[in-house]
């Protein structure tokens, strides 16, 4: 289902001359002019059926190839402003859709060499055409495996490429002529991030539990979001310090612990602020001290909302037994608020934004420490964060702000853990 977009949009001088550039271009070499078309259309208020009935295309198409530019403004605005050319191939490259063109088709028109120029091509050097025609083939040849072309990689390589092109069209590359090629079509060459996914078959609803609670909470309302942290050994720690050129910061890979300590904590999403204490274990029954902590530190709501990820301990029969007794209990003496659970899915820690605020204290009082005893580490956590707490009751912020403004599914990239300011 493709994203609404306006019923029309504005172009710049710069943005209608490239369209009808590449229109023509392509023309000159019998190639698709439907998406730029398309475009134009739009600006002129046209509307999806008529254009789709003038292109001869289907309407889900027009909708697609709009939503494409739409959703690419801002790239095209940052391109149009470095140069007209890079705009050009930006946009050529935002609709040139993978296996849309044959690679057979690709080299006839790279060999048509007896089209009649037109107007267009007459103004721009002949080697410009050569290379973009060389350049959609490349892009067309990344879109498929190198086994395809009868290379026994799992990823493409300069040479490689050079070696698929010259399968296809009888000519091969250099390595260098394939990186340039590539660099002026705007790619480059980067690592797969390895990210965090859930196998929670019923992630999308409860996510959307999550958001619609945390988007919809009432003045007498609040919603915690609850981690464990620990255990941490006491002893010496590495970190990132300024360090004189040449030197490197070690410390022991083997060393005696002088302790551990293990952290309960809750941070509430609307005031920022954090509620923790120490513990022995990860158990039931911390949670249910932090539980009835919260309960009695925010007893004037009229309900609380604990979120958390799916430890096991977070769903315990003992946990859920003394909530009902306590929310029993609430009901018919009015004397507290009453406690919800908006469990999280499996594998989604990136949704727990306490999880942010321990990375920052661990950043700020844990990386490089060296505490001689529990107590002397517990101390320096407990001022991390009294000192935040106040830093957010004269700075009022909510916790989590990308959960708080946009839909966590057109933007899913995790929530930045960085210093607590940020937050």
């Amino acid at each position: 289902m493709v994203a609404p977009v306006p019923l029309s949009i504005g172009l710049s001088p710069v943005q209608r001359e490239v369209l009808e550039l590449i229109i023509q271009d392509q023309a000159s070499i019998q190639g698709p002019t439907e998406p730029e078309r398309v475009i134009l259309l739009w600006r002129e208020g046209v509307s999806e059926s008529t254009t789709a009935e003038k292109l001869g295309i289907s309407e889900e198409d027009v909708k697609t190839l709009r939503y494409r530019w739409w959703a690419s403004t801002a790239r095209i605005a940052a391109a149009e402003k470095k140069s007209h050319k890079a705009f050009n191939d930006l946009v050529s490259l935002i609709f040139r859709i993978p296996n849309e063109e044959p690679p057979s088709a690709i080299a006839s028109h790279s060999s048509a060499g007896g089209v009649p120029a037109s107007s267009a091509s007459q103004v721009k050097p002949a080697a410009y055409k050569e290379i973009r025609s060389a350049t959609r083939a490349l892009i067309e040849i990344l879109h498929h495996k190198p086994k395809v072309y009868g290379i026994n990689r799992s990823n493409w390589t300069q040479g490689s490429l050079a070696v698929a092109y010259e399968t296809l069209y009888g000519q091969r590359p250099s390595k260098s002529t394939v990186s340039r090629l590539l660099k002026q079509a705007g790619l480059s060459w980067k690592k797969s991030r390895r990210v965090l996914t859930s196998p929670d078959p019923h992630y999308r609803e409860k996510v959307e539990l999550l958001l619609n609670t945390l988007q919809s909470l009432k003045a007498d309302e609040d919603l915690f979001f609850i981690d464990e942290l620990g255990p941490l050994q006491v002893k010496r720690y590495g970190g990132r310090s300024y360090t004189p050129k040449g030197a490197t910061p070690t410390h022991p890979q083997n060393q005696h612990s002088k302790g551990s300590v293990t952290l309960y904590g809750a941070l509430s999403a609307v005031t920022n602020q954090v509620t923790w204490f120490y513990g022995k274990t990860k158990d039931s029954a911390g949670i249910i001290d932090l539980a009835e902590m919260l309960f009695n530190q925010y007893h004037a709501k009229s309900k609380i909302y604990l979120t958390w990820d799916a430890a096991s301990w977070h769903g315990s029969d003992e946990l859920v037994l003394w909530t009902d007794d306590l929310n029993a209990w609430n009901k018919t003496s009015d004397a507290g608020p009453i406690i919800e659970f908006v469990p999280l899915p499996s594998s989604a820690q990136f949704l727990d934004v306490i999880e942010a605020v321990f990375s920052g204290m661990k950043r700020a009082v844990i990386h490089n420490s060296d505490y001689q005893s529990e107590e002397e580490m517990k101390t320096a956590i407990s001022t991390h964060f009294r000192e935040r707490n106040e830093f957010f009751k004269h700075n009022p912020k909510r916790a989590g702000k990308k959960i708080w403004e946009i839909d966590f599914f057109q933007d899913h990239n995790h929530i930045r853990s960085g210093n607590y300011r940020e937050w």
